[in-house]
């Protein structure tokens, strides 16, 4: 096999052959006369994985090197420099902030696993499978997963969990469950989430007025005591008048 197709099973652990090596052993097997024999040359750690990533199989049980690679490939978790950074951020991140950290690593990582240049094409919700991973892809998504996060993920993570949005969800479950949020920044989270689904200009001015006074007592300054005939004299004000009224109102501040 050469070409794409030679690329394709070398990642798979199935690299070509010499000519002269394949030969030789098939004339051994020849010589023999055995009739059920695969000569191949097998990298059994990335074989292995990819060929179980759906289900276990009894073809290797009479292969040391396979057995193994079966134990060896098990994930036993790390807690590298990235997987301490990730549980610091999301141990200061609020709830909407820690869905969409992880939201964004498995995105991420699912792109660079596909060969995207971004992660603009993998969706929230659609199917690992729709988006063109197989069973290798697989094991390398919980592989490098695994390194992010540091706790150990299955081969099957993207059959047991199909899409980006129920593997981030898995994330959450397993980094920070029932973690609290500091309340005021969540709060705040969900006060912008609020105030950016309003239409422009539909946002009242006491409604502003009482958010920039807020502002200013978690400031520690003095809040501003607004003129109660401001709003008429706006209404009947001439430019010049207008002048005044702005300069007077910013010298308060």
């Amino acid at each position: 096999a050469v070409g794409a197709a030679g690329e394709e099973l070398s990642r798979r652990g199935l690299p070509g052959m010499s000519p002269e090596l394949a030969v030789v052993a098939l004339q051994r097997v020849l010589d023999v006369g055995d009739g059920e024999v695969v000569v191949a040359d097998v990298r059994w750690d990335r074989f292995v994985s990819s060929f179980t990533a759906l289900r276990p199989s009894r073809l290797f049980t009479e292969i040391p090197e396979a057995q193994f690679a079966q134990v060896e490939e098990r994930p036993h978790g790390a807690d590298g420099g990235a997987a301490s950074a990730l549980r610091e951020r999301l141990a200061a991140a609020s709830e909407p902030e820690r869905d969409r950290i992880l939201l964004d690593l498995v995105r991420g990582t699912a792109a660079a696993v596909l060969g995207h240049a971004t992660p603009s094409g993998i969706r929230p919700g659609r199917g690992f499978l729709e988006l063109g991973f197989d069973s290798l892809t697989a094991v390398e998504l919980r592989n490098r997963l695994t390194a992010e996060t540091g706790i150990g993920l299955p081969a099957t993570l993207v059959f047991d969990h199909p899409t980006p949005n129920a593997l981030a969800g898995h994330l959450r479950a397993e980094l920070a469950p029932g973690q609290p949020a500091l309340p005021i920044v969540a709060e705040i989270e969900r006060l912008d989430q609020l105030l950016g689904g309003l239409p422009d200009g539909h946002l009242d001015d006491a409604v502003i007025g009482r958010l920039e006074d807020l502002v200013a007592r978690w400031r520690g300054r003095p809040t501003p005591t607004p003129t109660p005939a401001a709003g008429d004299e706006l209404e009947s004000a001439s430019r010049e008048e207008l002048f005044d009224i702005i300069q007077r109102e910013f010298g308060k501040s």
